[in-house]
């Protein structure tokens, strides 16, 4: 079953409904589509995201104790780090805000579609919370932070990777070649995620800068890689209006920057292992 956060009250139950107030109506919306429609695709194209999960539980450290804790997967997609979480962890809870994401497997015990800025969970409720590939698509790093201080116990831990700046450069540089409007994401900076952390309230365990890359045949097949796996909702005011023409496109393959013969999607992400005071 899964639930729907309907009502601002924050809950201790995944089957309790409650209200998200969205920061960016728009946005929010457009990412919940845009993931609903790459639910069935995911896992055969999210090869980093495959890498970085990988990483991200190199961080955890294994403890019999763990099987008595409370694990949130933050932005859980299609459940694809559930089995091993609930081979860590005692219960897991798989949180996004995508229902079709949620919706595409039969794993995790708990489901709840919802908005991670408006998280429905009280303070000091959870022991864990595990977050892979997502807090990108947050309105404000430095609010959900905070906010995820707030619904850990003390002592509880946060796992934490997000795609950072500089990221999909070789798709920016392709587009330059078609207009000057913006056809990727703006992410935000080193500098600001350690501003955030250091901000927050918590103890750093771990931090790690690191660089993800695919590789493909075509250029068209490297652009075409970002829908498959959702992540095409964009947030910055300079996007360009209307659909990309064949034209347009073609350019933009012209223009993509080839490293032995291939088309490569570079990700820069930071991994990050933190600690309730």
């Amino acid at each position: 079953m899964i639930a729907h956060a309907l009502d601002s009250k924050p809950v201790t139950k995944p089957a309790t409904l409650c209200h998200l107030k969205r920061f960016n109506p728009a946005l929010k919306k457009g990412a919940q589509v845009n993931f609903s429609k790459a639910a069935g695709d995911y896992n055969t194209h999210a090869h980093v995201q495959k890498k970085a999960a990988d990483d991200l539980f190199k961080l955890i450290t294994p403890s019999a104790c763990n099987k008595n804790k409370v694990c949130v997967d933050l932005g859980a997609g299609p459940l694809v780090n559930t089995d091993q979480l609930k081979s860590l962890y005692g219960n897991v809870l798989s949180m996004d805000l995508s229902f079709n994401m949620l919706n595409s497997c039969n794993k995790g015990d708990y489901k709840v579609c919802a908005d991670m800025d408006n998280l429905p969970l009280q303070s000091n409720s959870v022991d864990i919370i595990f977050s892979n590939f997502a807090v990108q698509w947050s309105a404000n790093f430095n609010v959900l932070l905070k906010s995820l201080y707030e619904v850990l116990k003390p002592g509880g831990q946060a796992f934490i990777s997000t795609v950072v700046e500089g990221s999909l450069n070789e798709i920016k540089t392709a587009f330059a070649a078609v207009d000057s409007h913006s056809h990727i994401n703006t992410f935000n900076s080193v500098d600001y995620i350690n501003q955030s952390v250091q901000s927050s309230g918590f103890n750093v365990t771990n931090t790690i800068s690191t660089m993800y890359t695919d590789k493909y045949s075509t250029p068209l097949q490297a652009i075409r890689s970002i829908k498959a796996i959702g992540a095409t909702t964009q947030n910055t005011g300079k996007t360009r209006p209307g659909l990309l023409t064949k034209s347009a496109l073609k350019t933009a393959c012209a223009a993509y920057p080839l490293i032995n013969q291939k088309a490569c999607v570079s990700y820069h992400v930071v991994l990050l292992s933190l600690t309730k005071a």
